[in-house]
């Protein structure tokens, strides 16, 4: 394939991988240790990429449940180790990521991750999957100024790999992915099978995509 982008940024979770059963089921060992019945997987997939502390507050709220606030953050935390234990048991490069990330790749376009995940478990699926060669930054909410949709997630990203926003093209799943883009003044492509909450067509991206292997020829089409 021919060099269309300088380089490409592109989301993690609901993108690349698809974390959301380990999530789930992590969530759901915290609940039957605090008493509460499991929640439905289908029912909150598309929630799996809110955050830990976001996607526990939305659980407890919506069945009515409290807690201190000085009890909330041990709680994340035993969430979290759950997901540590198990965060590779089902999680999965969605169809064709592998193959067509090594494609634009060799093409000599960059690429960088921008994840509002944690660093850490971020490289750990990196690694997990032999994926961390491919990408020249890595850009999480923990090393970044601020995390998307702020402008300066992506910004850092572009200057990590020596690229402008007018050369750069952002790929991801959801409304914040888009914001984040627009706020950094570059093209975007809303992929349809991840974890967003409206329609991608109602993202208000340049581009939908419904198969990663199809990412090839959208760069060649977007201008």
């Amino acid at each position: 394939m021919r060099k269309q982008w300088d380089a490409v940024l592109l989301d993690f979770d609901g993108t690349l991988i698809d974390s959301a059963p380990d999530i789930i089921a992590a969530l759901n060992l915290l609940l039957g240790e605090l008493g509460h019945a499991a929640v439905n997987y289908d029912e909150y997939r598309n929630r799996a990429g809110d955050g830990a502390r976001h996607l526990l507050d939305q659980v407890l709220e919506g069945r009515g449940i409290g807690f201190p606030e000085d009890e909330m953050p041990p709680l994340v935390d035993r969430l979290l180790a759950h997901y540590y234990e198990i965060m590779t048991d089902n999680t999965r490069p969605y169809p064709a990521v592998p193959e067509t990330l090594a494609d634009i790749h060799a093409s000599g376009m960059a690429l960088a991750i921008c994840t509002n995940r944690p660093t850490l478990t971020t490289r750990q699926l990196l690694a997990h999957f032999s994926l961390e060669a491919l990408f020249g930054a890595v850009l999480c909410a923990d090393n970044v100024t601020a995390p998307k949709p702020d402008a300066r997630h992506l910004q850092e990203a572009m200057d990590l790999l020596g690229a402008t926003p007018e050369r750069t093209i952002m790929v991801g799943d959801t409304a914040t992915d888009v914001a984040a883009a627009r706020n950094a003044g570059i093209k975007v492509v809303a992929v349809s099978y991840g974890y967003s909450k409206q329609p991608a067509a109602e993202l208000g991206a340049d581009a939908v995509l419904a198969d990663f292997n199809q990412l090839p020829a959208l760069l060649a089409r977007i201008s």
